[in-house]
Order: structure tokens, then C-alpha cells, then sequence
């Protein structure tokens, strides 16, 4: 009882400088199940299981590395987990180097090099640790260029590594083939967190020193197309701005969709329709303020009942989760015309 009126008396205290988004976090903190309640959903490699396909490693929040044969993507790499009071109270934040050193060592791998960076937007949870991890692997940054130019205003942040894009533009690094795509941020009450035009928050000169300083920017979203195979990943989005309609094309073999909040929710049924994946992951469903090293566990503000069912509408699909650092080699289609995988599959540890 102490411990709640506690709590209680804390967020009265701090209610009126908090956003609400996180004034909803704070209150329904600790709430949340973890990937233990869903056991036949979450995939991973066996010792068995073939290394020579696209490899799929989850690293929290929405970030995730692909590799394949010696070459690997990173995507919104972010370890550092900045606690919520820090975020809530305007404090200062700043990259975790011994989170962000014992992340990149579970991603270690002798003979695999690091071709690029995507970064989705340059809300702190996607963008803070990204220069620290380009200091650490030489990997080219491709972002937005408000996420590009934030990235320079750090000290030893590799600027000359920054490829700013936009939807449309396609690179090709490696085996990777990298479309650029349209997308949008999730709003809460309305609104999407962080977001003032770029003009404004780059206006001022210096680094951001604050979670509100990292900000929107121009959300982007990835087609990854590699080994024959294609990969769609955003971090959310709206009904307004759906994914690329592919149903008239061979299925996409991986999505993976931020589905955080009520507007990425909002257009699963639509977004599963024109992508037709083989496999969906819903992603940045765990609490990003825990540590990694606390295990997965469901953010407050997610829904993952409501994904379920949503994605049992679409029976061509295979609902799945990664837990961290955990590797998962996406099959190959048993037919690539048709590219319906077998509901029956399961991978085992």
C-alpha cells in the first residue's frame, strides 16, 4: 500500500510536466506480460537450423540486424534504454556505452561486416545510440535528412558517413537492395510525439540534450531485398499512409510493423492486405525503458491480444516474435509463386 500511495503522490507531482503518453506509462508501468505467455509464437534458430538463408536477429524497441552470407543491416540499433524518469522530467540522456558495448557483442560475428544503418526517424529511441554504433562498426548511416543532420551535431558521430534519403530513392550496398518508402509516425491524443518541423528544433546550434530534441523528423520505412527474398520494416504508422500495395506481386516473405500504439493497430487488417507476408512480426511492443538485460516484457500502451486476432483474419500470414539477440533464419519459400507458408511450421530451440 506504502508503495502505491508512493506512486500516486509521484505522479501528481511530476503529472503536469510529463506528455501524456508517458504520464500513460507511468501509471500502467510493470503491467505488461512477457514473451512467456506466448511460447508457440516465438521463433528462434536450433542448433540444427540452416545458417546459409537471411538471418534475423531482434535487439529491442525497433531494432534488428540482418545478415547474410558475411554482410549484415542494422535497423534502429538502440541499447542504451534510457530510463522513463529521465524522459518524463526533460533530464539530460546520452548514449549508454556499456549497453551499447554489450549489445554489439551479442551481435559480434568475426567474419560478418556491417554495410549500413537505417534509421526510420530520429526519436531518441531509434536514433541516440546510432553514431556510437557507426563509430564502432564504420557503417554508412541511411536516413531521413532531419535524422542525418541531427547525427552531425554530435561529437565523433562519423558525419561523412550520413546518406540522407527519401521515399523513393533506392541503394544498393552489398547483396542489399534498399527501397525507401513513405511512411508516418503514430499520434497519441492527436499528436505525434517530439514532432516540430525540422526548420525549428535544427534551428539552434549544439546537439540535442534532451528525449523532445530528437526529434520526428520525416518518417521512413525499408523494402530489404536480399538471397531472393523480401523483407518490408517500419516503426508504426497510420491508416493515412499505408504500406506499398503488393498484393499484385510476389508476397513479401517478412513484415515487420510497429505496432505501439492505437493508429499502427488501426491499419494492420488494410497493411496485411497489400503486403500478403509470408510471416508478420509486430515490432516495438516491448517496454524500451527497461534494460535489455530485464528480459522481454509487453509495453503498457501495446495490445497484443488485439494483434492476434487481428492477424488470425489474415490466415496466409504466420504471426510470430523474436526475443532478444535471439536469431531466426527466415525460410525460404517451399513455393515461390505462391509463397504460402505451412501454418504447421514451428521452429524449436
Amino acid at each position: 500500500m506504502g508503495k502505491s500511495i508512493f506512486f500516486v503522490t509521484l505522479i501528481s507531482i511530476i503529472g503536469r510536466q510529463l506528455p501524456s503518453f508517458l504520464l500513460l506509462f507511468l501509471s500502467a508501468h510493470g503491467l505488461a506480460a512477457g514473451l512467456g505467455s506466448y511460447p508457440h509464437l516465438v521463433v528462434g534458430d536450433s542448433l540444427s537450423s540452416p545458417r546459409n538463408g537471411v538471418r534475423v536477429t531482434y535487439l529491442g524497441t525497433n531494432g534488428y540486424q540482418f545478415e547474410f552470407k558475411g554482410h549484415a543491416l542494422l535497423v534502429d540499433p538502440y541499447f542504451s534504454r534510457v530510463d522513463l524518469l529521465s524522459v518524463a522530467l526533460g533530464s539530460r540522456i546520452q548514449p549508454n556505452a556499456a549497453r551499447i558495448n554489450d549489445g554489439l557483442r551479442h551481435l559480434a560475428s568475426g567474419n560478418c561486416r556491417t554495410d549500413a544503418i537505417l534509421v526510420t526517424h530520429g526519436h531518441f529511441d531509434h536514433l541516440l545510440d546510432v553514431p556510437a554504433v557507426m563509430a564502432k562498426t564504420r557503417a554508412r548511416l541511411i536516413a531521413s535528412a532531419s535524422s542525418v543532420d541531427l547525427v552531425r551535431r554530435l561529437p565523433d558521430a562519423g558525419a561523412s558517413s550520413g546518406d540522407a534519403v527519401k521515399p523513393g530513392d533506392v541503394r544498393r550496398i552489398g547483396p542489399w537492395k534498399i527501397r525507401v518508402l513513405a511512411a508516418t509516425h503514430d499520434r497519441l491524443f492527436g499528436k505525434v510525439p517530439f514532432d516540430r518541423p525540422p526548420s525549428q528544433a535544427l534551428a539552434k546550434a549544439g546537439s540535442p540534450q534532451r528525449a523532445a530534441g530528437w526529434i520526428c523528423g520525416e518518417p521512413l520505412a525499408f523494402l530489404i531485398e536480399v538471397n531472393g527474398q523480401r523483407i518490408y520494416i517500419d516503426s508504426g504508422g497510420t491508416p493515412a499512409q499505408l504500406p506499398p500495395n503488393e498484393s499484385g506481386s510476389r508476397r513479401m516473405d517478412l513484415a515487420i510493423l510497429g505496432m505501439a500504439l492505437p493508429d499502427s493497430r488501426a491499419r494492420l487488417a488494410a497493411a496485411l492486405a497489400r503486403l500478403q507476408p509470408r510471416y508478420v512480426l509486430p515490432s516495438h511492443q516491448d517496454d524500451f525503458f527497461r534494460p535489455l538485460s530485464a528480459g522481454f516484457q509487453f509495453g503498457p500502451l501495446t495490445d497484443f491480444p488485439f494483434v492476434q486476432r487481428e492477424s488470425a483474419q489474415q490466415n496466409r500470414s504466420r504471426l510470430i516474435l523474436l526475443d532478444y539477440f535471439r536469431p531466426w533464419t527466415l525460410p525460404a519459400a517451399v513455393n515461390p509463386k505462391t509463397q504460402t507458408p505451412n501454418p504447421k511450421q514451428r521452429i524449436k530451440s
